[in-house]
């Protein structure tokens, strides 16, 4: 596809791009977009002679919306051709030579698409977005003789275009060279780990290619390629260690480099038409796995992750275009994990029947649930393989089967490996099912441990692949539902192979005692422990569980020894280590516990199973036992017609603490400390499932006068060994505690025992505090009650009278009163304290009174200029009741109340507010009060990368308040910027400082000239930072220099300002 002049002994320079031709000639080019630039593009494309696909929305078709411009060249031009976006096809893809985005709409993700163009080598070029374009259209254009001019940039900025071209250019390769690429591959594996070597290895390969191009006679010439070199801008050509000192997308990390394609490419072997029906291959169990779902695919779909490449060798095979089973080649697109991960999926597959896979790690598991659940409604096929052995970032395995579990409720087949032979042959197994039972099957794919990647296994040749899917598919379709139809496969799958698997495959003693119950990757380590007490007179067994979904409770227990007494639930939780914070919550305890509960009688159901982590197992059992006189593994009867002693209550529903609650005894709370791992127990504060860090107070500088009545105040947090990390623009959680006299007059008020020790239980989850700490740092009992707590409290009252004011309050009638207890702020603790009757206990006021939530303030600093630090400018919010009595907002008067060195719990969060990625846009911010938080650190940011040597672009900061003498908020940094030339345009605002009032959206109308030229010509950046109302009036003002200085139509203003939106250069953040 790709030629390009090489030029010998360039040497790469940043800010460099490579002018090229893209022969396009008699192919497709694909656009996408309803407007005047789509129809440019168009033309551009027409011109060097392609034919032209133009893609809009269903409703815009529908509606015949139809840009002028775009109606006119497809009426006119035969080589155009319209349609709709859920007319796309894989074929038009395929066909298609290069692809325009200039506007897409909900239904299509901008990432999901330009990854499918780039799986499929499709170069892409997103209008207004350079960084994920591939190529810039050159602004002339000449016919098909030199084809579509196009600038790819080598900047840094998309390494991956340098990398293709460099790919190209491999594939052209004289024959004589292709040892030599072998070679360096090779070197390259041994010399992953070290650097220096590595760029040898790489230099060694670039003056390998160079000679070889420039001397070779029998080259592919420029014409015969997609690419022809076209007068390039700047003599160099892009080296693949470029990318090197630029930051790295992870997803391109896990792509590789040519090398890295070529080595993947050359480790396993796809045997075609090898003359054995089975080889031996040295691979591990992701190769394997893949190699299976290349052959038995339409399309694969690989999920990666920073942490693990995922599917390296399928994108490889794929990139070559190896032959598959079918004697074709199987696409494969590199997807992102994130919200809606599977919508892409669906869209692609849903113009024709495709047996699609999923590569993937279980962290992609939980955005892929929706997915799961439409493939089993519409009773569609297709095998989903995932890895659950991932890296934390110190390099140490663990695995992550409980992500993988969380999708047992959606009706999918889930099956397990635990070796990489097995890995192999259930992945067969997997495809065969998923189609005879037109249902999603999940593979778990497991591995031998983590010193045994790679290892020997028996791997069939197209021909004998064929027959087996064919021959086990057959006896697999017969069957009348999802289990039967594994074992159906299990059996016909060992009259092939001879190779034998059960749904519940157990190994060890055939009279057990004790028999450990696991999946996946923790079967492989337990059974290599169980096998070193084969020379001892321990009786221990060990349950595989290959097939978990549908789980069949009656041959669970089928499969356990009769002499078995205990069984213990291996979990593997994320944490390692750790059993989490419900135990009882993870999916096999649950499973396995109903199965012997039901399937046998039990002797005592009140005691419970629990899963421990690793193999630590047995150590954590005796120590507990010998320590604290507890039994936590279940004995179970012998005898299943045996009847147990309390067998009557093994029918009724688990029993909860009355309550979800109860009171602790200092010894019980001691207990659970020490024994931390039995009862998934932490001293951790956090009560949700927020990631917090526990940062100190550096600095508290009140920034307003002492006499003034706002009280704005800056705050310094010391970050250091905190593990606390941010990004430009992002927010701090703040968790604030309730007032604490205003906490000890309630708890008096009350009758409450402030130092009483309680457990609450909740969603799975038990907490422990005093009942000082439960009502000063975790209820929120002096925040405003909704309708709902109205309601809940009238069932707690005695009185009947004031049970049925409370009720009244919560219908129409009493609406007026309502709001008017909501505009007075009254509180939890008032209603408490205003209705007598109403008691309920602190455990159920833990129920019914909500948690304190974190209060997001932005972050006012850049983490890069203070690296160690995060600051916030807070102001303090008090206001009177109707009676006169002073109110304070829960958090600013927690944070107002911090001295240095005090301790405070927080998150983070992150925003809209963003720079540009584009350091040398323009950026106008406006900024009211305490707004001016994020433009602080936009401020500092910018500084730090024009002293780090990079070229920023203008800055314009409008700031308004009331009174420069009084909140002129951090006036001296500001202008010192400004002096420095850093702040292009300061631009202040004070209301009140004369007679006539001043606002920002009045500082922006005299700027608007300016203003245009920043926004509509250099493409800027907006933000408004503040209280809501002026949005309307600084909206106003912005359309007033759009209309006047840059001859935007009054009409089409207001759609400009919404298209910026849309582009996320006009952000509002606003309050």
């Amino acid at each position: 596809m790709v030629s390009a002049q090489v030029i010998p002994n360039a040497v790469f320079k940043p800010q460099t791009s490579l002018v090229v031709g893209l022969q396009v000639s008699d192919k497709r080019a694909v656009v996408f977009g309803n407007d005047t630039v789509a129809h440019t593009r168009a033309l551009f494309a027409l011109d060097a002679g392609a034919k032209v696909s133009v893609i809009i929305s269903d409703s815009d078709y529908d509606k015949q919306k139809l840009d002028s411009k775009l109606a006119k060249l497809i009426e006119t031009n035969k080589s155009v051709e319209l349609l709709k976006s859920h007319k796309l096809s894989a074929d038009l893809f395929k066909k298609a030579s290069v692809c325009f985005v200039t506007k897409l709409w909900e239904e299509i993700a901008l990432q999901d698409l330009v990854d499918v163009t780039r799986s499929l080598g499709i170069p892409v070029n997103v209008a207004g977005n350079d960084k994920i374009s591939d190529f810039t259209l050159v602004s002339t254009y000449s016919g098909k003789s030199s084809g579509l001019q196009i600038a790819v940039t080598t900047n840094g900025t998309a390494p991956r275009v340098a990398n293709n071209l460099l790919k190209e250019i491999v594939r052209k390769l004289p024959d004589g060279l292709e040892s030599q690429l072998y070679n360096i591959a090779r070197l390259n594996d041994v010399a992953r780990k070290a650097e220096d070597e590595r760029n040898k290895a790489l230099e060694s390969l670039d003056n390998t290619l160079t000679k070889g191009i420039k001397d070779s006679k029998h080259g592919s010439s420029p014409s015969d390629s997609g690419f022809s070199s076209s007068a390039p801008t700047a003599a160099q050509t892009p080296s693949p260690r470029s990318s090197a000192t630029s930051e790295k997308d992870p997803n391109e990390e896990a792509a590789g480099t040519t090398v890295d394609y070529s080595r993947y490419a050359l480790d396993f072997d796809l045997l075609g038409s090898s003359g054995s029906a089975e080889v031996i291959q040295e691979t591990d169990s992701q190769t394997a796995s893949g190699y299976v779902a290349y052959n038995l695919s339409d399309v694969i779909y690989v999920y990666s992750s920073p942490e693990q490449d995922i599917g390296s060798g399928i994108l490889a095979w794929s990139q070559h275009k190896q032959s598959n089973l079918a004697g074709s080649w199987t696409p494969s697109v590199r997807m992102q994990t994130r919200n809606g991960a599977g919508k892409a999926i669906l869209g692609s597959i849903s113009s024709g029947a495709f047996n699609p896979s999923v590569v993937a790690s279980s962290a992609s598991v939980p955005y892929l649930l929706p997915l799961l659940q439409q493939f089993v409604r519409e009773k569609r096929s297709a095998v989903f393989h995932i890895s659950t052995r991932s890296f934390d970032n110190h390099g140490d395995s663990r695995s992550e089967l409980s992500k993988v579990l969380c999708a047992r409720q959606t009706g999918a087949i889930i099956l397990s490996s635990s070796t990489v032979q097995e890995a192999y042959d259930v992945a067969v197994i997997s495809h065969i099912v998923s189609r005879a039972t037109q249902l999603p099957v999940i593979h778990v794919v497991g591995d031998e441990g983590i010193d045994k990647f790679k290892v020997p296994i028996s791997v069939a040749n197209y021909e004998k692949l064929g027959k087996l899917v064919a021959q086990i598919q057959e006896d697999a379709s017969t069957s009348s539902n999802a289990h039967s139809a594994v074992a159906s496969a299990f059996a016909a799958f060992e009259k092939e192979t001879g190779r034998h698997y059960d749904v519940f495959g157990y190994s060890g003693s055939q009279d057990a005692d004790v028999v450990v119950a696991t999946m996946g990757n923790a079967h492989s380590l337990v059974l290599e422990a169980i096998n070193s007490l084969s020379s001892t007179d321990a009786k221990v067994g060990l349950l595989n569980l290959r097939l978990y979904c549908p789980w069949d409770i009656h041959n669970f227990v089928s499969a356990l020894p009769s002499s078995v007494s205990r069984v213990i639930v291996l979990g593997e939780n994320e944490s390692t280590g750790s059993l989490g914070s419900s135990p009882r919550a993870d999916p096999l305890y649950v499973d396995i516990s109903t199965s012997v509960l039901i399937g046998r009688p039990a002797d005592n159901i009140k005691t419970s199973y629990e899963n421990v982590y690793g193999l630590g197992l047995f150590e954590i059992e005796n120590l507990i036992r010998g320590h604290a006189g507890l039994d936590l593994i279940e004995p179970i009867s012998n005898d299943e017609n045996e009847k147990a002693e309390e067998e009557k209550t093994s029918e009724e529903e688990p029993q909860l603490p009355k309550d979800n609650g109860k009171i602790e005894t200092l010894f019980e709370i001691q207990k659970r400390l020490v024994f931390a791992e039995a009862y998934g127990s932490s001293l951790s504060t956090n009560s949700g499932h927020e990631k917090t860090y526990q940062i100190k107070v550096r600095e508290f500088r009140r920034l307003t006068p002492d006499t003034y009545d706002r009280n704005v105040f800056h705050v310094d947090f010391d970050t250091s060994n905190s593990g606390f990390k941010y990004e430009i623009g992002d927010a701090l959680g703040v968790f604030g505690h309730n007032d604490p006299k205003a906490a000890e007059k309630f708890i008096r008020g009350y009758n409450l025992d402030a130092d009483l020790i309680v457990t609450s239980y909740k969603d799975g989850a038990s907490q422990t505090r005093s009942v000082r700490q439960w009502i000063t740092q975790a209820l929120d009992i002096f925040g405003r009650p909704s309708k709902k707590f109205y309601t809940q409290l009238a069932d707690y009252a005695t009185d009947e009278a004031q049970a049925e004011k409370l009720r009244w309050l919560t219908t129409s009638e009493g609406s007026e009163e309502f709001k008017a207890r909501v505009a007075d702020t009254v509180t939890y603790a008032d209603l408490l304290e205003e209705f007598t009757s109403a008691r309920p206990s602190l455990i159920q006021l833990i129920e019914i009174v909500p948690a304190i939530k974190p209060r997001h303030y932005s972050i006012a600093s850049s983490s890069n200029m203070h690296p160690d630090s995060v600051q916030l400018l807070v102001v303090a919010v008090d206001w009177k009741t109707s009676k006169g009595e002073l109110r304070t907002g829960q958090c600013t008067r927690f944070l107002k109340s911090l001295n240095v060195g005090d301790q405070v719990t927080v998150t983070v969060k992150p925003s809209v507010m963003k720079l540009p990625e584009d350091d040398e846009r323009p950026i106008i911010m406006a900024g009211l009060g305490t707004g001016m938080a994020p433009f602080r650190a936009f401020i500092e940011e910018r500084a730090v990368r024009r002293r780090a040597g990079k070229k920023v672009g203008p800055i314009v900061l409008y700031f308004g308040s009331r009174y420069r003498a009084a909140e002129y908020l951090y006036g001296e940094e500001l202008e010192a910027y400004e002096a420095d030339g850093l702040l292009t345009h300061l631009r202040l605002a004070f209301s009140r400082d004369q007679k006539e009032k001043v606002y920002i959206q009045h500082r922006m109308q005299e700027d608007a000239e300016i203003l245009s030229e920043f926004m509509l010509k250099q493409g800027g950046h907006f933000y408004l930072c503040g209280p809501t109302w002026p949005a309307g009036d600084v909206k106003d003002a912005m359309v007033y220099g759009f209309t006047n200085y840059g001859q935007v139509k009054p009409s089409e203003a207001n759609k400009v300002i919404e298209t910026m939106k849309d582009e996320e250069r006009y952000i509002l953040e606003v309050y």
